[in-house]
């Protein structure tokens, strides 16, 4: 098997496997691809073993071969390239192709024949076949784009569906923690100095450990929501911030082998940004930063997560570790599509990609510093939210007489558990269907809040609205919506639609309580 580079200053640079026996055929040939304005750099083969090695070592872009050598001939070579599935353009090439070879080599896999008697249609036949592998290329990984979008769809609505049927119980169970925790207090100063506290005490702190555990299951409910809105664009004000916070905790079990995590937050404005995007985009800096770092070595590494305010405003988030860096030559490139230098399997080279494009699009830039060896710094500029008038502190309001309150929800633990939330301040009561609130309100109730599920497998919340506004108008305007995050079109629509306000699950007590202290009559 031997080796050359022919030609000095051909215009196109191509790697070409030739599986020929003759000199003098090969010098015919590389003198006509030279013409073409090619130059080669040629691997010449002659056995079936020659030519498999040279398949993997050289990654020829195409492939020209003699019809018939001693021992071999093209359409055992070509039998070969097909056995190893890779696309090369094959171009077969002899003196004495008749028809019936000829079609024999196309119904083979063959791209093109050539007559060796007229060889000055090889350079036009090169460049077609390789112009056309290149798209045959980039048609593939176009497919392999739009699997991977709509594996991520499933996996998004997937996951918040789990995330909504988390929500539920998990509510369940911080509402009636709290409502222990409150009593236990309450109980506490009633029986300040007595052995009756001394025992109630000794519950506390298993019963805050519980607290802690459920209040971190739902921060992760909360990030598996952000990350898996399915195609949801709508952008509003963004604290960058909370964005890094659950981009973190999503990325934690990469961090937490590799380096040791340091945030270092600064004042910085709201930004205008769709805050599932801008997470993923911070999501992915943050995994290639932790990936650039060998795992084990926790002490020696660093991951940086800075955020701060340019002089003209914007905000700016860097992502540095102390990982492998980036080579020179791959700077100008990291942002192009498909361009990856991870491992087959591991990286499609979409990330980076995708991150450009989701910050062009509100208005940002992204840049990059690396030094082979030192690390690498990422950093996202964005443009701040519009000035909005600073509100000023406002005095703490005074008490508000209570309030009527239906709380409709169809897990009835959950019902129960947000009227006991609620009895404290106000007057609760709780029923399992959107059928039930609908029978008391036209039979003549009136609630001075209605805190209503936005879907319950018989009447949703939204039903329960249209139907509000038919027959108590003055009702459908007091609701308030809960939402655990596994939202349809039609749901998505109808928020954007109405005014009413709306709260996350699991509910957050205090959070409820100043809503519905906005309802109560006026003193």
């Amino acid at each position: 098997m031997s080796r050359l580079r022919v030609g000095k200053s051909a215009d196109k640079a191509i790697r070409l496997l030739l599986v020929e026996d003759s000199d003098d055929d090969e010098i015919l040939i590389l003198h006509e691809l030279r013409r073409g304005g090619y130059e080669p750099l040629v691997t010449r083969v002659q056995t079936s073993r020659d030519f498999v090695a040279a398949l993997e070592d050289r990654s020829p872009e195409v492939i020209i071969s003699d019809h018939t050598i001693p021992g071999y001939g093209g359409l055992s070579a070509l039998a070969d390239l097909k056995a190893t599935g890779k696309d090369i353009p094959f171009i077969l090439v002899s003196g004495t192709v008749g028809e019936s070879v000829a079609v024999s080599a196309m119904r083979a896999g063959a791209h093109d024949y050539v007559l060796k008697a007229d060889l000055t249609r090889l350079p036009v036949a090169v460049e077609r076949e390789v112009r056309d592998c290149q798209a045959r290329a980039d048609q593939a990984r176009m497919r392999e784009q739009l699997m991977i979008s709509e594996r991520m769809v499933s996996v998004g609505t997937l996951a918040a569906g789990v995330a909504h049927e988390i929500n539920n119980p998990l509510a369940v169970a911080m509402a009636n923690l709290e409502f222990v925790l409150d009593s236990l207090a309450r109980n506490r100063l009633a029986t300040a100095g007595t052995d009756r506290a001394s025992d109630e005490d000794s519950f506390e702190e298993p019963l805050r450990d519980v607290d802690e555990a459920l209040k971190r299951i739902r921060d992760i409910v909360r990030d598996v929501k952000l990350f898996s809105r399915p195609q949801e664009d709508a952008t509003g004000t963004v604290d960058v911030r909370f964005v890094i916070d659950s981009s973190v905790r999503m990325a934690w079990n990469e961090i937490r082998h590799r380096a040791h995590l340091v945030k270092d937050y600064g004042v910085t404005p709201l930004v205008s940004a769709n805050d599932s995007r801008l997470g993923q985009v911070v999501l992915n800096l943050i995994i290639n930063a932790a990936q650039a770092m060998p795992e084990g070595s926790v002490d020696s590494n660093m991951l940086r997560i800075v955020t701060r305010a340019t002089l003209d405003g914007r905000v700016v988030i860097e992502v540095i570790d102390t990982g492998c860096g980036i080579p020179k030559e791959n700077l100008e490139r990291i942002f192009d599509p498909f361009f990856t230098t991870k491992p087959v399997g591991v990286g499609t080279g979409l990330g980076l990609a995708i991150c450009h494009r989701i910050v062009s699009q509100i208005g940002g830039t992204m840049e990059v510093d690396s030094e082979v060896g030192r690390g690498t710094t990422f950093r996202v500029f964005l443009p701040s939210a519009p000035t909005q008038a600073t509100r000023a502190a406002e005095a703490r309001p005074a008490p508000r007489p209570r309030a009527r309150v239906l709380i409709v929800d169809d897990e009835p633990a959950l019902g129960r558990a947000i009227a006991r939330t609620l009895s404290p301040s106000h007057d609760a009561v709780a029923v399992s269907s959107a059928r039930e609130a609908i029978a008391r309100i036209e039979a003549g109730e009136r609630f001075d809040a209605i805190v209503s599920d936005l879907m319950m497998p018989d009447l949703t919340g939204m039903e329960l609205h249209d139907r509000l506004l038919v027959v108590a108008p003055e009702q459908a305007g007091r609701m308030i919506f809960m939402t655990g995050g596994a939202f349809t079109t039609r749901a998505r629509e109808f928020l954007q639609r109405v005014s009413n306000p709306r709260i996350d699950k699991p509910v957050e007590p205090a959070n409820l309580l100043a809503i519905v202290g906005g309802f109560a009559p006026n003193p």
